[in-house]
């Protein structure tokens, strides 16, 4: 999918390297007895070389292999390398997409699904919609989660995503995640916990435009 401004620019806030040229992740994908996907390789092709901070002094350097050459030289992941992790009875195949600390675990799966920080998304372009939304939001003013519940079933609860169902943000939620965006509050909804949180923007704070 288009990804939207808010997420194009959050994208144009990160710094971005000269990546490894596509035909040559593909190449190595065969090479490692792999199928070169076209979700992956689009990915390698709009995405590859981002460097995204997951942590204070820590990053994930997106792509499918990176250069033994690069700077800084890769540490987590041999370089020049793809790796691919093997399908399971309830996943297809994957493979590795970013240089980061395994602890993150990224993965890009053969149907576009990737697992990350946050837990798994439709598509790499949905993290990105999930990140510019929280992005902008912050960048209303001071901000505070005003309720943290694993609750969500209560009638109080049920009221407030009721009076919410309007401010859906289509291209950051699915069935297992939503989100929903006003001027001056968002909420984060997870059914499968029963889990709300309400983040509010301080009246006085910046208005969106």
């Amino acid at each position: 999918m288009a990804l939207s401004q808010r997420a194009k620019d959050w994208l144009a806030t990160l710094s971005r390297e000269t990546p490894m040229p596509t035909a040559e992740v593909e190449r190595r994908i065969i090479d490692a007895g792999g199928t070169p996907h076209a979700v992956w390789l689009a990915f390698q092709d709009e995405y590859g070389g981002y460097f995204e901070e997951v942590g204070p002094g820590d990053f994930a350097i997106w792509g499918l292999a990176r250069a033994a050459t690069a700077e800084p030289p890769p540490s987590w992941r041999d370089p020049n390398q793809v790796t691919l992790v093997p399908p399971t009875k309830w996943l297809p195949e994957a493979i590795v997409c970013a240089e980061v600390h395994p602890v993150h675990d990224y993965h890009l799966y053969a149907d576009g699904r990737f697992a990350g920080i946050g837990g798994t998304v439709d598509s790499f372009a949905m993290k990105l919609e999930r990140e510019g939304l929280m992005r902008e939001f912050y960048g209303r003013g001071k901000v505070e989660r005003t309720l943290i519940t694993r609750e969500s079933g209560k009638p109080e609860h049920q009221q407030l995503l009721a009076a919410m169902q309007y401010a859906l943000v289509p291209e950051a939620s699915n069935a297992r995640r939503q989100f929903f965006l006003e001027p001056k509050r968002l909420l984060d909804y997870v059914p499968h916990l029963t889990q709300l949180v309400l983040y509010e923007v301080e009246s006085g704070g910046p208005q969106p435009s």
